[in-house]
């Protein structure tokens, strides 16, 4: 019985949070900005301590759609997603650092970091008129984005996040479920990642993203971020982002405390039934409707 409380809390609290380089020319680069650097294609943006940040731009338009992927995920699991998008906005997908084919030259890991890095980008490209979507980790990650950028941010969407402003990352039972990826990366995350997907025929992306998030090689920097979870001030990133925020959310195992939410921020959400954690991945026929129409929501609240 208490192995399966630990189970279910830790698909509770990770959830809640979570919950090409040098040889390109120089006109691929971020850092040159202009038009170039907005045209579809893959670019490369260098933060400010030096790590290469992939990023795909897909379409055009006066709004750009950022998209923020998970906790030790990559931009390509938003291929259901961009497309559509770029039908109707100019899209960028991101790799963070550490992620993807991102570098990893870091020595201090934190959700709060990434909120500096994707709004670098956004202030390189001079980026105005933007919606930021962030899937678990990459909500938090969007709220310091907008809260650094003040104007240039319309509103965020939220993916399977930000499910309870009020939600505190502490206890003895995150502890133990801390403690269990810290003896043993690989194994503990691997069955973390299989209990995010109850839908049936969903196993090759189960697998994709077990194989992708619980990499040996991406174990430091997984780590320090868990750990770092504990440090996000909630309520005051939602709060400090300043901007409406919409969510479409699995309506179980966690649910999305509106109210509370509603304390800090303009919040809305859309919940979908019989979904696991990675919805626009296993449900996009069903995700990618209530996506659009989260933007244009975000856009007529502004």
């Amino acid at each position: 019985m208490k192995h399966r409380l630990l189970k279910i809390v830790s698909v509770v609290v990770l959830t809640t949070i979570l919950s090409a380089c040098d040889e390109q020319p120089p006109s691929q680069r971020a850092q040159q900005s202009g038009d170039a650097a907005l045209a579809p294609g893959e670019y490369t943006f260098t933060t400010e301590d030096g790590n290469r940040m992939p990023y795909t731009v897909a379409g055009a338009g006066d709004v750009t759609v950022v998209l923020v992927h998970c906790w030790m995920c990559n931009r390509t699991f938003w291929s259901e997603q961009l497309p559509v998008l770029a039908r109707q906005y100019r899209t960028i997908a991101v790799d963070l650092p550490g992620h993807g084919d991102a570098t990893a030259e870091r020595d201090n890991w934190s959700v709060a970091g990434f909120g500096d890095d994707v709004a670098g980008l956004l202030e390189s490209l001079d980026l105005s008129n933007v919606v930021l979507v962030g899937h678990s980790m990459g909500g938090p990650v969007s709220l310091r984005t907008a809260a650094l950028t003040g104007d240039r941010v319309r509103g965020v969407v939220a993916v399977d996040t930000l499910h309870d402003a009020d939600f505190e990352f502490s206890g003895e039972q995150v502890e133990a479920f801390m403690a269990a990826f810290e003896s043993d990366f690989v194994g503990a995350c691997g069955n973390f990642v299989q209990q995010m997907f109850p839908e049936e025929g969903t196993e090759a992306i189960m697998n994709r993203v077990r194989d992708t998030s619980c990499s040996r090689q991406r174990a430091e920097a997984g780590l320090a971020l868990m750990k770092d979870f504990g440090n996000i001030d909630m309520p005051g990133w939602f709060s400090e982002a300043g901007v409406p925020i919409r969510a479409v959310n699995a309506a179980t195992p966690n649910p999305t405390e509106v109210e509370n939410n509603r304390k800090y921020a303009d919040f809305e959400v859309e919940l979908m039934e019989n979904v696991g954690h990675y919805l626009h991945m296993t449900r996009p026929e069903q995700f990618n409707p209530l996506l659009l129409d989260a933007i244009e929501e975000v856009l007529n609240a502004t």
